[in-house]
């Protein structure tokens, strides 16, 4: 098998979910806009917002829905547990199914009797899942964009401003799926390790929201990969989006290198 074929292989496994959640993607990002921004939230939001607590007004981000634009609006679709929920369920599919799923199985020993490298094997499964990633962020971005463009004004600026959030975005995945590859690449069980890494990040996703509410949770803010991926703070200019790239980049690439170092040293089967 060439090692060009094997993301060809991976997204024939998996193109009925790509394909299903880059529809949910795209569609949620539309209907959040359309609905959003078609509400004049002028004076419904502050009433609201001055009956909760102060803690709860800060983890609802009274800026961000005090400014509540078309941006704002994209910024909410693109932070949606579904969005992430569906992310994840990507990143990790490709490294529990192809990964430690085919250890358990026996089908990469198959495999890797043709004359395909570990560490090309690994990079070609990784490869497909951040196209797969890719292909969802993209159809989410798009749905921002047609709703914009059709309910309201679509500027080149706001556009810019979207595609940087998703760029953003797709860098987390990519934090997700190579630290997926580093657990699959020493376990032996392929549905084990997708719910433990899914559990991890999960858990980091609810710590993320739990943050401004709870002081003692602030040691975790640096080590935690939904800090550098804060859509309204880019949307109002509060955190720099170089930096969030630069962060996400070393992350992915720490990982995937742990990964295929740790695929190359270990025995087939487990």
């Amino acid at each position: 098998m060439s090692g060009y074929s094997i993301p060809v292989v991976v997204f024939r496994s998996h193109r009925g979910f790509v394909v299903f959640a880059g529809i949910a993607a795209g569609l949620l990002q539309f209907l959040i806009i359309r609905a959003i921004t078609g509400v004049d939230t002028g004076g419904l939001l502050p009433a609201v917002l001055d009956q909760l607590p102060e803690r709860f007004r800060l983890m609802v981000n009274e800026t961000l829905i005090s400014r509540m634009s078309v941006e704002g609006a994209a910024a909410l679709g693109f932070n949606h547990p579904i969005v992430m929920v569906l992310l994840a369920i990507c990143a990790v599919s490709v490294a529990a199914r192809h990964l430690s799923g085919g250890i358990e199985d026996g089908s990469l020993e198959v495999v890797l009797a043709h004359p395909v490298g570990r560490v090309r094997l690994i990079g070609s499964l990784w490869a497909a899942g951040a196209a797969m990633n890719l292909a969802v962020v993209a159809c989410a971005l798009a749905g921002s964009l047609a709703a914009t463009a059709l309910f309201h004004t679509l500027e080149w600026r706001a556009a810019g401003r979207l595609a940087g959030i998703a760029l953003n975005l797709w860098l987390v995945s990519l934090v997700m799926e190579s630290a997926s590859f580093l657990v699959s690449a020493g376990a032996t069980k392929g549905a084990r390790t997708g719910l433990w890494t899914a559990a991890v990040l999960l858990a980091f996703y609810v710590l993320h929201f739990l943050t401004p509410l709870l002081d003692a949770l602030r040691v975790v803010v640096p080590v935690n990969v939904f800090t550098y991926y804060q859509p309204h703070k880019l949307i109002l200019g509060e955190r720099n989006l170089w930096e969030n790239v630069v962060v996400l980049v070393a992350a992915t690439g720490a990982f995937f290198c742990a990964a295929a170092l740790r695929f190359a040293k270990r025995d087939i089967p487990g």
